[in-house]
């Protein structure tokens, strides 16, 4: 088997560059392991370039993630896929007059918050995750592009291999996540949880504290834990820690009913787009910013690929 470009990896990142590729009319194909723990199953999808406080050239990544978004759902929308977005702005509330100054918290809250005393908002919004990488691989697969479940176990000379197969590629490109660490790569996993909830959501994303708060398939995200190694699953520490952010600072989330928690292992280290020997390409670290920053990265790739960029 033979492409011009393996993608090592179907998260977001690696999805939304194999789509651009194959949309060029490059030959992709797209490998994935489908570990269960993939950050974009169960990751907010926060576009929130300021409150995440990015700067310099991570502030222009994230502003311009922010911009493509409406023109990259826009033209899903016209392949009949439809995924679930908001672009009305997040918000950060301030819980203490030091908070208030800090962030010039002025306008009233959009959500009640316990001890809320104003917020902030901001320019940004959030996309479904999961969503949107379902409808860019269906997307890349009507594009002509070749996706297989198959976990890499290693690439020499262009040659991309696991237990079942091998394909040769021109370029290679390592999009995967936390398990990067496998390839030589400087990342580490760092475990998020979140709970998910039957109730009513803020008008976008929420920053409050230690977590967060946005709409997610007619309910309630609450995020997120952070916690340093594989240990799978959601458990009983942080699913209490997320019920009692949840039920202690949100009025309206008090008899909020259950509806499910999931989990996910973050990219964490030093942010890396670039090429790690000759013709092998990686994109890591993007920690909890995956999401915002997966139309800069893809645009960043497809610049050192030699491929027009017709989206810039």
């Amino acid at each position: 088997m033979r492409a011009d470009v393996a993608v090592v990896g179907a998260g977001i990142i690696g999805a939304l560059a194999a789509y651009e590729l194959a949309k060029r009319g490059v030959a992709v194909a797209l490998l994935d392991a489908e570990k269960e723990g993939a950050a974009t199953l169960a990751s907010a999808g926060m576009l929130a370039p300021y409150p995440e406080g990015l700067s310099g050239e991570l502030l222009e990544a994230g502003l311009y993630g922010l911009a493509r978004y409406p023109e990259l759902l826009a033209e899903l929308r016209e392949r009949g896929l439809e995924v679930e977005a908001g672009f009305s702005g997040t918000w950060v509330a301030a819980l203490s007059l030091g908070e208030k100054e800090a962030w010039q918290a002025q306008d009233p809250l959009p959500y009640p918050v316990r001890g809320g005393l104003g917020a902030r908002r901001f320019p940004g919004g959030f996309v479904h995750p999961k969503a949107l990488r379902e409808a860019l691989l269906e997307a890349f697969r009507d594009l002509g592009g070749t996706y297989l479940r198959a976990e890499v176990e290693g690439i020499e000379g262009g040659r991309v291999h696991w237990r079942e197969g091998a394909l040769r590629a021109r370029f290679v490109l390592l999009a995967v996540g936390a398990w990067g660490g496998r390839f030589g790569l400087r990342v580490r996993p760092l475990k998020g949880e979140a709970l998910l909830l039957w109730g009513e959501a803020p008008p976008g994303p929420l920053f409050a504290g230690e977590g967060y708060l946005l709409s997610r398939e007619g309910g309630v995200y609450v995020g997120a834990t952070s916690r340093e190694g594989w240990a799978e699953g959601v458990d009983l520490y942080g699913l209490r820690w997320l019920a009692d952010y949840a039920h202690e600072r949100f009025p309206l989330l008090e008899g909020a009913r259950f509806r499910g928690a999931v989990f996910g292992f973050r990219p964490a280290g030093e942010l890396f787009v670039g090429e790690v020997e000759e013709g092998v390409y990686a994109a890591v670290g993007h920690g909890r910013n995956g999401v915002l920053l997966a139309p800069w990265t893809a645009k960043r790739l497809l610049k050192l690929l030699g491929v027009e960029d017709d989206a810039a």
